[in-house]
């Protein structure tokens, strides 16, 4: 089952371009695809083995990941 979830919520995220924010997340039938805003204001979809969660946690509110942990934990 394919689906195309948009986020309510950008999620910053690193990317074999560069950084970006998520926008959509598709699922396919063999493979997750994310769309991306690069920070260059590029839109590109990338697979999800592609791409990671960068480490700013709140879009570079400067949370620690002692913070980080103390939240949700």
């Amino acid at each position: 089952m394919s689906g195309i979830i948009q986020l309510n919520e950008m999620i910053p995220v690193i990317t074999p371009l560069g950084d970006g924010y998520a926008i959509i997340f598709e699922t396919g039938e063999h493979d997750n695809y994310w769309t991306v805003i690069l920070e260059t204001g590029a839109i590109v979809s990338f697979r999800q083995e592609k791409i990671r969660v960068s480490r700013s946690y709140t879009h570079n509110r400067g949370i620690t990941d002692n913070e980080m942990r103390e939240i949700i934990t």
